[in-house]
């Protein structure tokens, strides 16, 4: 049919009708249609005044050549929402849906309106503390109406029991039951209230059942409302307050106290226990009185606590019939016994309570004793802390003098290359000492935090003893000492590096207290396992030191060691029992004084390999800082003595210039840092904060190859979120350190966790250049 054609016959169609395209075009319309459909804020298209379902659900529908009927919602500006049935049948000669629209406005606002109430009601019976339902008449009995309660208990939900019979949700007891009930309320015809008794998984629930009749004008019928409401509890209560009356005349019997029933003192009744505890039977103590059976020095009280009618108890003592004293707590108590008021005394045992009193004193006395010790040792502590404060103090000193003199030569205009060599030596050596010290706390800081990784693996004790022997070969010689390192082919299985801390501390141990005489190295075979040996020639150990020494802070001879240019903090040896317990290798000390000590460790045996691993310390995140042994290069050379110890690294150039993002927030190590990296021959860039970081890494972001990044930033900033802002402004991730300068056990498990290497200040050159030696 032509378009024309199509719109003068719907021009001729009643109700509001239209031919509507795939896209819900009007292709022409009844007259009633163009009049309801010429809104004006609709600009002349209908589908603006469609809600967002409607026109999606409406186009769905006209994409498909079938016939629909769906409901649409127009917004009109001076009616508000109108609600619209439309039905559409396809039509294939115009390819298109021809629609009519129905109103149904009034009867979807009835809907909604009834819809809340039905809800409202809905809310209500839910609230309502009981079971619920509403059933038709018979002979179909259905239910039309429960709440959750009621659906619940029937093991539906309110939808599902819609429908549902009597005979659908009873049991045939219970439908027994219930017709029976039914019999008098369908005679009567008045409402009826029973006890219904209903089988749980582990009780019995007592539920209060009442039909009410819900009747025509006529009186038919119509229907039945059941509520039923749980008064297990009630019925639960009454059956306890039964069973407690029976279980008070049995606990009496078979109670492990004793109680004794008197009228004016005289005993009335007793109870087994209170035969038991005075060893007379039943028919000896009726009669007797109570106050006869305790000490009489305690009668007095007693006859005022048993006859003054008012609930007492107290500590006393009564007489067994073999003459044993019983220490015993009376209670005293009145009750009412078949209407007639009776005292009661209650005799408990407390034997059991006298020696857990005397326990918890002995404990609290040990506890006192233990407390009094550790607040001396934390006194101990504290005292020596104080005077270790002049150990760092001391190299502290020494450099701000050296730093004295160069200033000094500086103004000079010929200064011998020898001074400022010998200045540079005394600086490293106060630097050395100051580092020796921070590291030893550091070591006891890593392992409060179990920070340190034991990394088991074969090691030869040759190349061991060789570097050993090459450590502390100086260091005995200046002090006049003979040093022997044993030869040894062995191979045994640990940790490299822990080891060697071990026997680095035993050997400058046993240097620092043998003021003459010779220090040996060896080992010695013990079945499968090597036990190795330091023998010195020194002070010695008295016998009741042998355990103290492995303490912290505790020094056998604090004045002898204080004098010693080689003085430690006391920490060696406690280092050296914890890092062996960490490597399981088992420690033991022989002790003479005046003559020397003997200190041995022993470790599992391990076939040889051909190939030797380096005992070199790694830069690891359980490793990041260079273990040396405590005392090494603690003695400063004199004015006049060649420097025969190699020289740190510090003037070394790098095997390949880096580009280094430093941050740190303290100003001179910044500009430290900086120097040092530029001397050695690489481009530094200095952040003093994470802001300045971000800057630079944008503006270098494909020149920057190493992060160095202190761990506290000022205010709450830390390396980790410094690190992270940086990293998201490089294109390619970048080797990371954080150097950190707190020892405390909790921060060093903080940032061992974080992910990156850690170098510990003071950095020393060694550690700084394996950083920069990094693969990038």
């Amino acid at each position: 049919m032509p378009p024309d054609s199509a719109a003068a016959s719907w021009a001729l169609v009643p109700g509001i009708g239209a031919l509507l395209s795939a896209v819900g075009e009007v292709l022409a319309a009844s007259p009633d249609w163009q009049s309801c459909m010429q809104e004006a804020p609709w600009g002349g298209d209908w589908r603006n005044g469609l809600d967002h379902d409607s026109r999606l659900h409406l186009l769905q529908a006209l994409s498909r050549a079938r016939d629909f009927t769906l409901p649409l919602r127009l917004w009109r500006p001076a009616q508000g929402v109108a609600h619209y049935r439309c039905a559409g049948w396809w039509d294939p000669v115009q390819r298109a849906h021809g629609c009519y629209l129905v109103d149904v406005t009034d009867q979807e606002v009835e809907r909604q309106a009834h819809d809340a109430l039905t809800g409202w009601i809905r809310r209500l019976f839910e609230q309502l503390p009981m079971q619920l339902a509403y059933f038709s008449a018979p002979p179909k009995v259905r239910c039309l109406f429960a709440n959750n309660r009621f659906a619940r208990a029937m093991g539906h939900d309110d939808t599902s029991i819609l429908g549902r019979t009597v005979a659908d949700l009873l049991t045939p007891d219970e439908r027994l039951r219930l017709r029976r009930a039914g019999r008098s309320y369908a005679r009567s015809g008045q409402d009826l209230t029973f006890l219904h008794r209903r089988r749980r998984a582990d009780d019995e629930e007592v539920l209060e059942v009442s039909l009410c009749a819900d009747r025509w004008p006529d009186g038919r019928l119509r229907g039945t409302f059941v509520l039923m409401t749980d008064v297990t509890e009630r019925h639960r209560a009454e059956r306890a307050l039964r069973a407690s009356r029976e279980r008070l005349s049995r606990f009496l019997e078979v109670s492990a106290e004793g109680v004794l029933f008197h009228r004016d003192g005289t005993i009335t009744d007793a109870n087994p226990a209170a035969c038991q505890l005075s060893g007379h039977p039943h028919a000896e103590l009726v009669g007797r009185t109570v106050v006869s059976m305790t000490p009489r020095r305690h009668r007095d009280r007693s006859r005022v606590a048993i006859g003054s009618g008012a609930d007492a108890y107290f500590e006393s003592e009564i007489h067994h019939a073999n003459g044993e004293t019983i220490p015993v707590e009376l209670i005293g108590r009145t009750m009412e016994i078949k209407g007639e008021r009776l005292r009661m005394t209650v005799i408990r045992d407390i034997r059991d309570r006298r020696q857990a009193q005397a326990r918890i004193h002995t404990l609290i006395e040990d506890l006192r004793s233990q407390k009094d010790r550790a607040e001396a040792a934390d006194r101990a502590k504290s005292v020596f802390l104080a005077a270790a404060s002049h150990d760092l103090r001391q190299p502290i000193h020494a450099l701000g003098l050296f730093l004295t003199a160069l200033r000094a030569m500086a103004q000079s205009t010929c200064v011998p290359s020898t001074e400022l060599a010998q200045i540079c030596r005394r600086m490293q050596s106060s630097l050395d000492g100051l580092g020796q010290l921070l590291n030893m706390l550091l070591d006891v800081s890593r392992l409060d935090a179990n920070a340190v990784q034991v990394e088991l693996a074969a090691l030869p004790l040759a190349q061991l003893f060789a570097e050993l022997d090459q450590e502390f070969a100086d260091l005995a010689h200046e002090k006049g000492l003979r040093l022997h390192v044993a030869s040894s082919s062995a191979w045994v299985r640990t940790d490299a590096t822990v080891l060697r801390r071990i026997l680095s501390n035993l050997m400058a141990n046993a240097i620092r207290y043998s003021p003459r005489g010779r220090i040996l190295l060896g080992a010695r075979s013990r079945g499968d396992r090597l036990e190795i040996q330091v023998w010195d020639q020194g002070i010695g150990i008295a016998p009741e030191q042998l355990e103290a020494i492995f303490e912290e802070f505790y020094q056998i001879d604090a004045a002898h060691s204080r004098r010693s240019q080689s003085h430690g903090l006391g920490l060696g040896l406690s280092i050296v029992k914890r890092s062996a317990r960490l490597i399981d290798a088992p420690l033991r000390v022989c002790s003479t004084p005046g003559r020397g000590s003997l200190f041995c460790i022993s470790v599992p045996r391990a076939p040889a390999h051909t190939n030797t691993p380096s005992l070199t310390p790694t830069h690891s995140p359980t490793h990041a800082h260079t273990h040396t042994h405590p005392h090494a290069h603690a003695h400063a050379p004199s004015p006049t003595e060649p420097a025969q110890r190699s020289e740190r690294s510090t003037a070394a150039p790098a095997p390949g210039a880096r580009r280094v993002l430093v941050i740190d927030d303290e100003e001179q190590v910044l500009m430290g840092m900086q120097q040092l990296l530029q001397v050695w021959g690489h481009q530094v860039w200095c952040a003093s904060s994470a802001d300045e970081a971000v800057v630079l890494a944008i503006a270098h972001a494909h020149e920057i190859d190493l992060l160095l990044s202190d761990y506290r930033l000022g205010g709450n900033m830390t390396a980790v979120q410094a690190i992270a802002a940086v990293h998201a402004c490089l294109p390619a991730p970048v080797p990371t350190y954080i150097l950190t300068g707190d020892t405390s056990p909790q921060r060093i498990q903080e940032a061992s966790e974080l992910g990156f290497p850690l170098l510990h200040k003071p950095v020393e050159p060694d550690a700084l250049l394996a950083a920069l030696r990094s693969p990038t």
